[in-house]
């Protein structure tokens, strides 16, 4: 229960966090191609989805520039439900006013970007089922440099812990746990568009090599 409740709570915090996006004077519509990972590079025990697409209009005011977006991301996701890791791989479209990108993934700093992306979990009140994941406690835990996307890329790993809610017997609800996990970002920009892979897996079991020879796989 608690690691169906980490993957459902990050999938969702994801896809908040990342999808908008902004562009120049006027009115604009942005709509990012969608990556994913090729089944041939299924990590064992993962299975995947189709890239899902999900649209935001907001207005956006910089550089005394007024801009109505409508900004469409695409989402994938790939869970390994037995061990309780995930990896979702997230295209974005990489607007820019006045030659500088809007988009918070290019402008956020590893520790930020992870801090912005749990964080909206509790503000949306996700995971319903118990998840509460901690966004004031993270460490960095070191990094890793990949290819994707045919570009030299550093993986930042860091370390936080998700309080979950355990099912008690009869599927009541049981007792809270905390449980430590790790967390893999990477971005990389290909072609007019932002791609970001976040993996996640407990501190106890170790699935580092099978997320990150996934993130080597994406395409786009």
């Amino acid at each position: 229960m608690k690691r169906r409740g980490l993957l459902a709570a990050l999938a969702a915090s994801t896809s908040v966090a990342i999808a908008g996006c902004a562009g120049e004077d006027g009115s604009y519509e942005f709509d990012a191609e969608p990556a994913r990972i090729p089944e041939s590079a299924y990590a064992e025990g993962f299975s995947g989805e189709d890239p899902e697409s999900f649209t935001i209009d907001q207005e956006f005011n910089a550089a005394g520039v007024n801009a109505d977006v409508s900004a469409t991301t695409w989402i994938a996701r790939y869970t390994n439900q037995t061990v309780g890791s995930a990896l979702f791989v997230a295209s974005t479209p990489n607007a820019s006013i006045g030659g500088q990108s809007v988009n918070p993934l290019v402008r956020a700093d590893d520790a930020e970007l992870i801090r912005r992306l749990l964080s909206q979990v509790d503000q949306q009140g996700i995971g319903g089922n118990g998840t509460d994941i901690q966004a004031d406690d993270i460490e960095k835990r070191g990094e890793e440099t990949r290819t994707i996307l045919d570009e030299e890329t550093s993986v930042s790993i860091l370390e936080t812990t998700v309080s979950a809610e355990v099912s008690g017997d009869g599927g009541q609800s049981g007792s809270v746990e905390d449980i430590p996990v790790l967390v893999y970002i990477g971005t990389v920009q290909h072609d007019d568009d932002v791609i970001a892979l976040v993996g996640v897996h407990p501190v106890e079991i170790d699935q580092s090599d099978q997320l990150l020879s996934m993130m080597e796989a994406v395409e786009h």
